[in-house]
């Protein structure tokens, strides 16, 4: 059985879906493939357009993300199991890295505050069934203290065990956005490569990334067009920018 939790972010409040074994899903409220829980639908904002958003009066889509220093050639530095131990591995986790450096998505997201229809920075954690199990209550509480360090810049990686549910292609796609380290941006070519396809498979690895169901622990944000264009984002393309700001990005 599934089991729901409302949690704050400084991007908006987030739903937390975990089976009691490990977490399968972490949506901003309101984007498209959000789960309908009842007894949330009153909280819940007009769904978001992956592809809106502005910037200085442009459109965020059109903006390449860009760091002061050059990234290293190794996109992919730490090694996974071939595509499918990755869709059969359980539960997926992903690997720790060094400290992030000192930036805090509270100032960088300030505009975004309590776009969900309530002051999400001053939110609790809060279950949405009276008999969830202490297992998924522990695994909600893991997941906001993580999503915590990670919005003050003390946490790159996530230790909470993954769940999620998707086809065998998806999964190898999933498993494949978990290799992306903090601070980096790939392709969808280079998420078909990473996975055991082809470059010529983009298309098909941009759906299936479009439905990752634990946005920022599996760090589709990373994710950008051949180009360098941020593209589109199922959580709105205000909050991939404000995600790549934390980790270091600057728009160009």
């Amino acid at each position: 059985m599934d089991y729901y939790a409302s949690m704050p972010s400084p991007l908006g409040l987030l739903l937390v879906k975990s089976d009691g074994l490990g977490l399968s899903g972490l949506y901003f409220v309101g984007q498209k493939d959000c789960p309908d829980v009842q007894g949330f639908e009153p909280m819940r904002p007009m769904r978001f357009d992956p592809k809106a958003g502005e910037y200085q009066g442009q459109p965020i889509r059109k903006f390449k993300a860009i760091r002061p220093e050059e990234q290293s050639a190794d996109l992919f530095p730490f090694e996974h199991p071939g595509a499918e131990s990755a869709v059969h591995a359980s539960p997926v986790s992903s690997r720790q890295t060094s400290a992030a450096p000192e930036r805090d998505a509270r100032q960088i997201a300030k505009p975004l505050a309590g776009q969900a229809g309530e002051d999400a920075a001053s939110a609790l954690l809060t279950p949405m069934q009276a008999d969830t199990p202490a297992a998924a209550m522990a695994l909600f509480e893991q997941t906001q203290a993580e999503m915590r360090e990670y919005f003050e810049s003390k946490r790159q990686v996530f230790d909470i065990p993954l769940r999620p549910q998707g086809t065998t292609f998806q999964q190898t796609v999933w498993h494949a956005l978990l290799q992306i380290p903090y601070g980096k941006l790939v392709s969808y070519g280079d998420i078909a490569r990473e996975a055991g396809m082809s470059g010529g498979h983009g298309r098909a690895v941009g759906t299936a990334v479009g439905r990752n169901p634990l946005t920022i622990i599996i760090p589709c944000h990373r994710v950008v067009s051949s180009s360098g264009t941020l593209t589109g984002y199922s959580g709105g393309l205000d909050r991939k920018l404000a995600l790549l700001q934390l980790e270091g990005f600057a728009l160009g």
